[in-house]
């Protein structure tokens, strides 16, 4: 075997080592390539034109990985093959540790320091409003409650028959959670990749077999489940109803936001917690029509208030509402087994499709897909087959008395 080597004048001091070095290092290592892993005897690689490279070598039966020098800095082809000799001149006087070599490297790559390395970077975003608070508490709570089996694995040791076992022990979580976990490790590695260059691992492919149907109900239900609330805070339920807006931006709205000569509301910020926020899911600022009971509650909210002043207040606060209180509410007034965001914005939506096109669906919901509003349009033609057989029947009463239904 002939390596041809192109570098410094102390790399090629060595040749004075002789092949017995030579030898030594083709029977107990090699040298290959961080990003692709082909065998490099080149500066650069020339499959991928990385420069990084890593040493391959197998020591009492253990395959070992070596990715810095005794100072942790990173190697490159140069400083691989100086690493190479010296690794394999104290495995021949006895003297070689491992640990010399993958402290402090080792530490730094560990899944468990990595992921939060990322998690600061998410900090700062979220701080800048350009990420959620509410999913990055849930990255921060995926590592600490499912992540657990990587701690311990170097971040650009992970394969596929890692993160498969690492699947195959969520027994007890749904398919929509287990996505959820496995869509935050590709966005981790994505960074990853992006920053560091880190390779990206095969994933899992989860697929959603079963997931829960959304429920809706009629206007009619809707109204009539909206009434069973105190009368003081069935306007912001009834704006929401009229709007399809999701509670956090109903909650969101202030004064400025109102346009009554343009019969209309922007749309531009939102709740993400209990944090408010100057954007809304889709990210991005938009006029809804109002409908001529959204335009009477809206005309009554703004007499006398001023524009930074939020359209709803809570009686019971004096304050702007919040989501979690309304959905605290819902809990006492509500219907059981059918969510506030059901009951509201998907239930106006169903009823919208009824006389819509998806394209004015997407228009009124905002819609980012216009396959989400599709769904909704055919679901709209499924219903009828539904209701003929009475399969989507839902009794907004707690007791299950059914609702009198006028002629």
């Amino acid at each position: 075997m002939t390596v041809n080597f192109s570098y410094s004048k102390q790399s090629h001091s060595q040749k004075g080592l002789g092949g017995e070095i030579m030898a030594e290092l083709i029977a107990r290592g090699s040298i290959s390539c961080q990003r692709c892993g082909i065998t490099r005897r080149e500066r650069v690689c020339p499959k991928c034109g990385y420069d990084a490279c890593l040493i391959r070598i197998s020591v009492k039966g253990k395959r070992l990985r070596i990715y810095h020098d005794k100072n942790g800095i990173a190697l490159s082809f140069s400083m691989a093959f100086q690493a190479l000799t010296q690794i394999n001149k104290e495995i021949k006087d006895r003297t070689f540790n491992i640990n010399d070599w993958l402290q402090p490297a080792i530490q730094e790559n560990k899944f468990k320091n990595k992921y939060e390395v990322w998690i600061k970077q998410k900090v700062i975003e979220a701080n800048a409003g350009r990420f959620s608070h509410e999913t990055l508490k849930l990255y921060q709570s995926y590592k600490k409650n499912h992540y657990g089996p990587l701690y311990e694995i170097d971040v650009r040791e992970v394969e596929l028959s890692h993160l498969q076992e690492l699947v195959n022990g969520w027994t007890s979580l749904s398919e929509k959670y287990i996505k959820n976990l496995v869509d935050c490790l590709k966005t981790f590695y994505k960074w990853l990749n992006k920053w560091e260059r880190v390779r990206l691992p095969i994933f899992p492919d989860i697929q959603i077999t079963t997931g829960e149907t959304q429920k809706a109900i009629s206007y009619e239900e809707q109204i009539e489940v909206i009434e069973r609330f105190p009368e003081a805070h069935r306007d912001i339920l009834y704006f929401i109803r009229e709007t399809g807006l999701r509670v956090s931006e109903g909650c969101a709205l202030q004064v400025r936001d109102i346009d009554i000569p343009g019969l209309r509301a922007l749309i531009q910020r939102t709740y993400s917690g209990y944090r408010l926020v100057e954007k809304t899911k889709g990210k991005h600022r938009k006029w809804i029509p109002l409908s001529r009971r959204a335009l009477e509650i809206a005309g009554k909210s703004v007499t006398g208030r001023f524009g930074a002043d939020f359209l709803f207040i809570n009686p019971s606060t004096g304050r702007g509402y919040k989501p979690s209180y309304l959905r605290d509410l819902w809990a006492v007034y509500g219907i059981k087994d059918l969510k506030l965001y059901e009951a509201t914005r998907h239930s106006t939506i169903t009823d919208w499709s009824r006389n819509a096109s998806a394209f004015q669906v997407k228009d009124l919901a905002r819609h980012g897909d216009i396959r989400t509003s599709q769904k909704y349009v055919h679901n709209a033609m499924t219903d009828l087959h539904e209701v003929v057989n009475r399969d989507n029947v839902i009794s907004i009463r707690a007791d299950s008395v059914p609702i009198e239904k006028k002629a």
